[in-house]
């Protein structure tokens, strides 16, 4: 049956949290015109997904979710192509709301984390996403669309010959998308409604563990695109600081041996860098507050440490994980 709009779930790993993204795309406002496609990234489908989708795509060897992405909406019948990752789960109106600039010209649509979990490092982690919508929502251009939550033209995409398959893992497959989109001059719409809940990294040594790989194949798109460096209307300028004084604690407090003001010097200043998030967090979880500094400091370590892997290994290269 052909349908206006096709949502792509690429799948590898637990089926658990699968079966809750599919449920929520069978209950969405627009089901009848809504195709779901579930590919599998890997020859074994999980039991009771072909009824649970109306196409299941696989693949005999797994290619990472680029190339899970590709297969999946290449093999859709849809005008309008949505992604969602297999551990979302999008409200009910998720899709009307993500597709409708879509009908409207915007060649790209970007949704959001409506939550990410109770845990300290979970509601900080959402504090972070907060800070990016929001500046996002007062850029004049947008020019991201990850695919947690994201829509794009089936033309869009045929013309960008897709997602490039290069990125084995997910990490900035879609940024390189979402840039090589806007740099052909396409446009993205922010859509603040179109929300999907998700869990984030439970424990402060996974989500430094992700963003140690953001840092690295962060390295590999600005090669790509050397112009995003300085701005690229999703990244706080804060948090670019930070990744540089992050690392220099321990220097300061080396050298506060010899000259004891260097250490409290670098807490001022790191602390000065830390206020937008903490002005976020004031605002929609006060209760993660004390933890900004630590939680700022953490992050930086993790981007600067992947950054500089970046620089070691070309611009990220790495297997299958």
């Amino acid at each position: 049956m052909m349908r206006d709009i096709s949502v792509v779930v690429p799948f590898h790993g637990s089926p658990g949290p699968l079966f809750r993204c599919l449920e929520a795309l069978g209950r969405q406002t627009v089901r009848n015109s809504l195709q779901v496609v579930l590919s599998v990234d890997g020859p074994e489908c999980p039991p009771g997904a072909e009824k649970a989708a109306d196409l299941v795509v696989a693949s005999p060897v797994r290619t990472g979710p680029a190339g899970a992405r590709n297969r999946g909406w290449r093999n859709s019948s849809g005008k309008l192509i949505l992604f969602t990752d297999s551990d979302c789960v999008p409200a009910p109106d998720w899709a009307e709301r993500l597709a409708a600039p879509l009908k409207e010209g915007f060649q790209g649509s970007k949704g959001v984390y409506t939550g990410g979990g109770s845990r300290l490092i979970q509601r900080l982690a959402q504090i972070e996403f907060l800070e990016r919508y929001r500046i996002m929502n007062r850029a004049g251009r947008v020019t991201l669309a990850d695919t947690y939550s994201a829509g794009f033209t089936r033309e869009a995409l045929e013309s960008l010959g897709g997602f490039d398959e290069t990125f084995p893992v997910p990490d900035h497959e879609d940024v390189d998308l979402s840039w090589r989109l806007v740099g052909s001059g396409g446009s993205i719409r922010f859509v603040p409604e179109a929300g999907v809940a998700h869990t984030h990294r439970e424990r402060w040594g996974a989500y430094f563990m992700l963003k140690m790989s953001r840092g690295r194949w962060r390295h590999r798109v600005l090669r790509k695109f050397p112009e995003m460096a300085l701005s690229d209307g999703y990244t706080p300028q804060a948090m670019k600081f930070q990744m540089l004084m992050s690392p220099l604690v321990l220097p300061a407090a080396l050298l506060s041996v010899c000259w004891p003001p260097s250490l409290p010097l670098w807490a001022l200043v790191f602390l000065g860098l830390t206020a937008p998030l903490a002005r976020v967090a004031a605002r929609s979880d006060p209760g993660v507050l004390p933890l900004v500094p630590v939680f700022c400091w953490w992050r930086g370590v993790a981007l600067a440490s992947g950054f500089v892997s970046g620089f070691s290994k070309g611009g990220g290269t790495c297997s299958l994980r």
